[in-house]
């Protein structure tokens, strides 16, 4: 039995997906396989214009080679008419009005998608279903007083057995990968299915493939109709759709002929009403069918499945903003992490305009200090040094943006506006300065090394927002306001705070200061006046 994982691994065989007037169908390939209209090849196309022993596809080293067999009306790749062709992926071959694509899957894959195909046939032959059932308001099975058939009744009970079985596993579990892989391994013998798909709706509204079970191994991807799941999403009721033996009804379900099987059931997987997903099962031609029975109890433990699926995603919900949580506690005062969590304020990726005052903190001859210590010793420093730090930023109310080394870059007025940045940034440096003095007092008398520092300080406009990837996202801020905050920092010595002229305007706060000569600063035009800040009046 091969039992395939959301993050398992499946051997496919190379195949060819074949496109012609009845829809797509994949056949895996032989070491020989035949084409031609005559009903004894591998694959029979029933064309007029094709020969009846048209072409051959052989296995050779590994490589698959298509060998014309002097066909009337011949074979075509890229509309040239050929005789050999070895092919790569995707390679496409014309043989009268039929396509022939090959699909190099003999690797391994790690992705379960590649492991189902979605096709989609004419709606007019794919909406004559056999049996439909509202999941709300599922058939009860028969009471004992009506039972007539022992062997039925054993064959319900074991159905019914199976089926708790699987809520009990499913009951408590909380990953949801997990989860969809035991549904998918235990829905499949509770029906004597051949092989059963679980699919759910992303955000974009389309189904994703997220666990397989098969009874055998797959030669080639499962086929799911579209139109199966279109139903299934619109009407939100199971459906069950079988082949008829009668001539004049299998046109009705040519979809399962091209597909390859003779039963089809499709349930919903609903929570609150809305449909969040679907349950596939299938039997090959065959291996009989579905009945009606089959398909009430698919619908209702649906609703159970939909439960646990909903109970999984609540809990990858609360671990995501927990550990949401801990980054921000880390990087922003607890006040503006309240109100993240809570929803009050949103980081959103789209970037604003904002009045920001920057700061930047680093540590003067970090480098030469770190190359006289060892690793270990330099990493315990920092973590103690950026504690303290990181303690008097957030009692002022600023964001720490990133951590660069040995320095920090802290923001004033992002994400949530202040209406004294300036003067919440020039209290907080002198803080820190005024905190170091002190430590630094008591590192001298443990023959320790100094840790004098400089900081830069800029106002200006700027624009924040969330940064990076889909995988990836920082808060931040860019523009000239930065990089002029954070060549102030290059230029100020230890034990100095300089100020830019931008940030002493917005001051509310009296502090003594000392005007310096205009910095040239490397990228700018012009040179900019600084002030080192000394200390606050009063």
């Amino acid at each position: 039995m091969a039992f395939v994982e959301n993050i398992g691994m499946l051997r496919l065989m190379p195949s060819l997906l074949i496109k012609d007037k009845e829809g797509k169908r994949h056949v895996p390939l032989d070491r020989l396989t035949t084409i031609g209209r005559h009903p004894n090849n591998s694959i029979c196309i029933p064309e007029s214009v094709i020969s009846k022993a048209h072409a051959k596809i052989q296995e050779v080293d590994g490589k698959y080679i298509f060998e014309d067999l002097g066909s009337a009306n011949g074979s075509y790749f890229n509309e040239l008419r050929i005789t050999q062709h070895t092919f790569s992926d995707g390679d496409t071959l014309r043989l009268g009005h039929t396509y022939l694509t090959f699909k190099d899957t003999s690797e391994v894959k790690h992705d379960v998608s590649a492991l189902v195909s979605f096709e989609q046939f004419d709606d007019s032959k794919t909406t004559e279903f056999q049996e439909r059932v509202d999941v709300a308001e599922f058939e009860r099975f028969q009471p004992e007083q009506e039972v007539t058939s022992v062997a039925s009744l054993r064959v319900d009970y074991e159905k019914l057995r199976l089926g708790q079985e699987l809520l009990q596993h499913i009951g408590f579990e909380r990953d949801l990968d997990t989860l969809l892989n035991t549904v998918a391994k235990q829905i499949v013998p509770m029906f004597a299915a051949d092989r059963g798909v679980v699919l759910l709706l992303n955000d974009l509204g389309s189904f994703e493939t997220k666990a397989v079970h098969s009874i055998e191994k797959l030669d080639a991807p499962i086929t799911v109709s579209n139109s199966i799941l279109t139903e299934v999403k619109n009407t939100k009721t199971a459906v069950l759709l079988s082949k008829n033996e009668k001539e004049d009804e299998i046109a009705k379900v040519s979809s399962l002929k091209i597909m390859g099987i003779s039963s089809v059931m499709c349930a919903p997987i609903i929570h609150d009403e809305v449909v969040i997903g679907v349950i596939h099962l299938d039997l090959r031609t065959g291996q009989g069918g579905f009945i009606k029975k089959d398909l009430q109890l698919l619908g209702g433990i649906s609703t159970y499945i939909a439960m646990a699926v909903e109970n999984a995603r609540l809990t990858e919900k609360i671990k995501h903003e927990t550990h949401m949580q801990a980054q921000f506690e880390r990087l922003l005062s607890p006040s503006i992490v309240k109100q993240l969590v809570s929803g009050k304020l949103n980081i959103g990726q789209a970037g604003e305009l904002r009045q920001v005052t920057i700061m930047f903190v680093d540590i003067r001859g970090f480098t030469r200090m770190s190359q006289k210590s060892e690793p270990e010793d330099v990493v315990r420093l920092l973590n103690a040094y950026f504690e303290r730090v990181v303690e008097i930023i957030f009692k002022y109310g600023g964001t720490v943006d990133k951590f660069m080394g040995d320095g920090v870059m802290v923001l004033f007025g992002a994400p949530i506006a202040m209406n004294q940045q300036a003067d919440a940034a020039v209290s907080c440096a002198l803080e820190i300065q005024a905190m170091l003095s002190d430590w630094n007092k008591e590192r001298i008398k443990h023959k320790q090394p100094l840790i004098p520092v400089g900081i830069g300080i800029n106002s200006g406009e700027v624009v924040v927002g969330a940064i990076g990837s889909s995988k990836t996202m920082q808060y931040t801020c860019i523009g000239n306001a930065v990089n002029v905050a954070a060549r102030l920092t290059g230029v100020a010595k230890a034990g100095q705070t300089i100020a830019s002229q931008s940030t002493m305007k917005a001051l509310q706060s009296k502090v003594k200061f000392k005007a310096l000569p205009p910095q040239d600063i490397k990228g700018f035009e012009g040179q900019v006046q600084a002030y080192d800040v000394l200390g606050l009046i009063g």
